[in-house]
């Protein structure tokens, strides 16, 4: 019987292997590949030696499960584009799942038959009939169903967090090892006592239930080790690209100074040739409109937010948005200049790309900043084309492509609006997207409030 369970075994972590790792980036042909790794780890556990005396021991029998389980590392490889370390990670999650199975169902046939479970006598000197009988018939439909549940809830609870096509990254490689570590001693330490323990019924039933909860646990802090990398990569791509904001921002401002600069002492030459009647006055107007679209500053009470509009407004004017804002740019004067340059920027960059989309009628962008008592409302509202999905947490997915970076905007707003205290959401319902910030105003800022400035 052990023999049959050796290959048995080799299907049972085959699939749950696969369970954890159809998501990943998959090679070319790869159901051949996997087709060839199957035969492989099914030949190898075929073929390694059980019956003779030295076999009867618990280190051999822990060698056998454990060498079979490896072979399928080296294989996965072949078949996936992904690291050895991601590849590890998703085995080790695989085995723990199969253990788990593999002790619901010793658990199950101790309970039903109210006696030792018979898949333990195949390690032990006990004669194990197999008969085609009524009971032989249930015990194998218990069996799957055990494994099928156990699988099911496994991949429900843990293997889906593994997204389609992201590489695993795993930072604190000494803490995944010593979660193997952990796994490893717990199927050693299992099959110790199933060769040399002497438990009665509910010894045992207490034991299935210890395993099962050591690996649920076991799961459970791999998975945490697996959020908390992400949660990390996002919080440094963030922050490199606030970085980049900071840079961008103060470029932007000493160019929109150059530039006001410039088209001020334009403007004052041209009204100088007007006047001496050098060039005709038509001619003149049409240059000051040419030159007035760049010396359009927005003036909100703001430097920052100036800054911002102005930027975004030329581009909204190039790409044929109409940019309406009305803005109390005092109402801001306790958030950082880097801060209200990066939550308006992409405010305003991902809606640009939503009507983009549009017919040029329909290219508008409506953007409000007042403040209300103690609270700083911020909307950015825009017509869209098209169906708008939101993920798992509540934020709109990416349209974009091309680049790592796109999709973390909204994650980047959010993100600045926690750090003052307030909170952002957005919404999109009848063909409108809605961005809205609410900031709390802090204690001891002005009680009064600027005008609101209004600009086109």
């Amino acid at each position: 019987m052990l023999f049959f369970y050796k290959i048995l075994f080799a299907a049972e972590i085959l699939v749950a292997e696969f369970l954890f790792t159809f998501r990943l980036k998959k090679r070319r042909q790869f159901p051949l590949r996997f087709a060839a790794v199957c035969a492989v780890t099914i030949a190898v556990a075929a073929a390694f030696p059980v019956g003779f005396s030295a076999a009867d021991t618990f280190w051999y029998n822990s060698l056998t499960f454990l060498t079979i389980f490896a072979i399928t590392l080296p294989g996965l490889r072949l078949c996936y584009d992904e690291s050895m370390i991601g590849l590890f990670f998703c085995c080790m999650a695989a085995y723990t799942t199969q253990h788990f199975a593999y002790e619901l169902v010793n658990l199950l046939f101790a309970l039903v038959l109210q006696a030792r479970s018979p898949l333990l006598g195949m390690y032990t000197e006990e004669t194990v009939t197999i008969g085609f009988n009524r009971m032989t018939l249930l015990l194998v439909i218990g069996y799957l169903m055990c494994y099928v549940a156990a699988y099911t809830a496994m991949y429900f609870f843990f293997a889906r967090r593994i997204r389609a096509a992201r590489t695993i990254v795993v930072r604190s490689k000494s803490m995944m090892f010593l979660i193997a570590a952990g796994l490893l001693a717990d199927i050693i330490l299992n099959s110790v006592l199933t060769y040399h323990g002497n438990m009665d019924f509910v010894g045992e039933a207490i034991s299935y239930v210890t395993n099962m909860l050591c690996c649920a646990l076991l799961l459970y802090a791999q998975f945490g080790l697996l959020q908390t990398t992400e949660a990390e990569a996002e919080l440094a791509l963030v922050g490199r690209l606030r970085r980049q904001e900071r840079e961008q921002y103060e470029f932007s401002r000493e160019n929109i100074d150059l530039i006001n600069m410039k088209c001020h002492d334009m403007r004052h030459q041209l009204r100088e040739i007007g006047r001496s009647r050098s060039m005709p006055e038509d001619v003149v107007r049409e240059m000051e409109s040419a030159i007035s679209l760049y010396d359009a500053v927005v003036k909100t009470g703001n430097v920052a937010l100036d800054t911002v509009l102005t930027e975004k407004s030329l581009q909204c004017a190039k790409a044929g948005i109409r940019l309406t804002c009305v803005a109390d740019g005092g109402a801001l004067s306790f958030m950082g200049e880097s801060d209200i340059y990066s939550l308006f920027g992409n405010a305003l960059e991902n809606a640009t790309d939503a009507v983009m989309r549009l017919g040029e009628a329909d290219r508008v962008i409506s953007l409000k900043v007042y403040r209300t008592g103690e609270l700083v409302t911020i909307t950015v509202r825009n017509p869209y084309a098209g169906k708008v999905t939101f993920d798992e947490r509540g934020l709109p997915e990416t349209t974009k492509g091309g680049t790592d970076t796109h999709g973390y905007g909204v994650r980047s707003i959010m993100q600045t609006a926690e750090k003052y205290g307030g909170r952002a959401a957005v919404t999109a319902d009848g063909g409108v997207f809605a961005l809205n910030v609410l900031l709390p105003v802090p204690i001891g800022e002005a009680d009064g409030v600027n005008g609101d400035k209004r600009a086109e």
